[in-house]
């Protein structure tokens, strides 16, 4: 099989650089980007691994230009792997607008640009995947984390979406909600401007009992709730999109869990959630219209199911 072409943002550190070396391990070829890559991953460029300078958070026009020069390099691309990330700790009554702002562009509207961008030369190539780094927070989101998590659901209800439009088209699209990994995630971007008026934590008494538990916790016994190997995460990613290995033999999912922690904090809220709908019923029939048969019909929930039928 000839080799791959993967495009990865966010690729200087963390999950985006195991993946890059995973990558090239396996024979196939890579653009890595993200601010200042030159200097950052200087050391690993190779005939299979370019380099490219990228802002994920410029305008469309600017990204539509970079995607065209990332296709130039090795003639075209079969996966793009939107990874770059931030997040931040605060509570939702301090998320300054910056905040805001810049945690939903990073995360959220910059994948979905970058999908627009790269769209066009995927369809006329009649083949490509297009995957994204989500988080286990877009099932169990931590109190003073809700711009984070907001951002990463929305980022895979997005995904879900797409791949639905785009499967007709030979297309196909992946959400790979992380659990905890050690990563620099926390931190801003390199060469990204901090919010001046940005709140870590909190400045207001009431919430720093909660607070301190929720840092408590992580502080205690950070390992605990990070189980998540860096050098384990890039054969499993690969392995899910080449359909190889530990995905061998499975069929397509829209949203895969990276992470036993990730896995259990979905499968508990999948539970939860049920039990809640089980319970609440007899509330949600009671705005239909009179002569309403109840529910949705087959066509609709076949229409947005994430099981593939094949």
């Amino acid at each position: 099989m000839a080799p791959l072409v993967w495009l990865v943002t966010g690729a200087t550190s963390g999950i985006g650089k195991a993946v890059i070396q995973e990558i090239v391990s396996r024979g196939d070829k890579v653009i890595a980007t993200g601010r200042n890559v030159e200097s950052r991953l200087a050391s690993l460029k190779s005939p299979t691994l370019a380099l490219l300078e990228l802002d994920i958070t410029a305008p469309q026009s600017t990204l539509d230009s970079t995607i065209q020069t990332a296709w130039s390099i090795f003639g075209h691309i079969d996966i793009l792997l939107n990874n770059a990330g931030t997040s931040a700790m605060c509570t939702a009554e301090e998320t300054s607008e910056s905040l805001l702002m810049s945690t939903f562009t990073t995360n959220l509207f910059a994948p979905l640009r970058l999908t627009q961008s790269i769209l066009p030369l995927f369809r006329a190539q009649g083949s490509g995947i297009l995957a994204y780094t989500s988080s286990s927070t877009a099932w169990a989101p931590l109190p003073f984390m809700s711009v984070y998590a907001a951002s990463k659901a929305g980022l895979s209800s997005y995904v879900e979406a797409l791949h639905a439009e785009i499967r007709p088209l030979g297309l196909k699209a992946v959400a790979f909600e992380c659990g905890g990994f050690p990563t620099h995630l926390g931190q801003p971007r390199e060469g990204a401007k901090p919010a001046e008026d940005a709140v870590q934590g909190s400045r207001i008494p009431e919430y720093l009992p909660l607070l301190g538990k929720v840092g408590g916790m992580f502080a205690a016994n950070p390992e605990l709730y990070m189980p998540g190997d860096l050098a384990k995460v890039g054969p499993s990613l690969v392995d899910v999109v080449k359909r190889e290995g530990v995905a061998k033999g499975k069929s397509w999912a829209v949203r895969v869990a990276l992470g036993s922690d990730g896995w259990e904090m979905a499968r508990t809220k999948v539970k939860e959630m049920g039990e809640v709908l089980d319970s609440w019923k007899d509330v949600a029939a009671t705005t239909d219209r009179d002569g309403h048969p109840g529910g949705t019909t087959k066509e609709y929930l076949e229409m947005v199911s994430i099981i593939e039928k094949e």
